[in-house]
């Protein structure tokens, strides 16, 4: 289990490594969308970039999850990017910022999710994953035999401030899937807001989540 954060305490600016050693390329958004992206199928919509909210600079990734009441099923709102590296690397960080949280279904959160593909290993799976619950939820909403859920902060939401999320992945593949990979072809990592098994009678859903500051490395 990863350590639990609370909303009310950002960590400190200073502890953030220089720019030049991110395997993220456009971590902070001030560069425009690229080489960001999401998906493209009916569960998914996509990202734009903001002005109103920065944790630094001027940009930020803005995710607008939306839901009628009569909607269903499962939506996500990400920001993507895929990286390569000889070496797995051991921390992902970055901020989030919640605004206008209307919970309309019980499995309404935020999680970051790390894929690892091309691993040559005699896993069954084609890659294997562990996702983050970064807030919106205290338990593992679904069931997925390739993935591990791992929990940084509750259920609480905290809107109107920046959290930071600093996660050891290095740390967290060795005890949730027994080895640090090597060998692979790609790392994707995905920073969502959505919501899962919805039904119709639930309630409308809302919210605005901005990403900043996002960081890939050693």
């Amino acid at each position: 289990m990863v350590a639990m954060l609370r909303c009310a305490v950002n960590l400190p600016r200073a502890n953030q490594p220089t720019a030049t050693r991110n395997l993220f390329v456009n971590g902070s958004f001030e560069q425009s969308k690229e080489p960001w992206f999401s998906l493209v199928s009916a569960n998914w919509e996509s990202f734009d970039i903001a002005e109103q909210h920065a944790a630094h600079g001027r940009h930020s990734a803005h995710l607008a999850l939306r839901g009628g009441a009569p909607s269903k099923g499962t939506k996500i709102v990400g920001v993507i990017q895929e990286v390569t590296s000889r070496d797995f690397p051991k921390r992902l960080s970055g901020s989030y910022r919640i605004e206008g949280w209307t919970r309309g279904t019980p499995k309404q959160y935020l999680q970051v999710v790390v894929i690892v593909s091309g691993d040559a290993s005699d896993r069954p799976f084609q890659n294997y994953q562990i996702r983050y619950l970064l807030a919106g939820i205290d338990k593992p909403p679904l069931l997925i035999a390739n993935a591990r859920y791992l929990l940084v902060a509750g259920s609480e939401i905290c809107e109107g401030r920046w959290v930071r999320f600093d996660l050891d992945l290095q740390a967290d593949f060795e005890r949730q899937l027994g080895r640090v990979p090597k060998g692979f072809s790609k790392i994707r990592v995905l920073f969502e807001v959505r919501y899962d098994e919805k039904n119709a009678g639930d309630g409308e859903v809302r919210a605005d989540v901005y990403y900043d500051d996002l960081y890939l490395g050693e």
